[in-house]
């Protein structure tokens, strides 16, 4: 016989992951992260001047390499964490039904 306090237990931790994933979801950034061009990237975030952005000098070019890597790595990083967190999800909201339906705790 299922024990009736370890079954609520479980529901409310349940409800808490599943309140604390949600509310981790709703805090999470865009769903992509876009790279900037060369030029974009030249002008608008390291504010050089067009004269500097159109000679691409090549510690310039070396610095624009390094941010799209690092956006690029942060892209890859936020995938899989969207991805882990969605299956915890869908893990949480089968266990969550299932015990409301009466199946007996784990």
């Amino acid at each position: 016989m299922p024990n009736p306090a370890r079954s609520s237990h479980i529901a409310l931790i349940l409800f808490l992951l599943t309140a604390a994933a949600s509310g981790y979801a709703a805090t999470s950034p865009p769903a992509y992260v876009e790279v900037l061009s060369f030029d974009m990237w030249c002008l608008e975030m390291r504010f050089y001047p067009p004269q500097r952005c159109d000679a691409r000098r090549v510690d310039d070019v070396k610095a624009y390499e390094q941010y799209r890597v690092a956006v690029e790595r942060y892209d890859q990083e936020r995938e899989a964490r969207e991805k882990r967190d969605q299956q915890i999800q869908e893990r949480l909201n089968r266990d969550t039904a299932g015990t409301q339906q009466g199946a007996p705790g784990k």
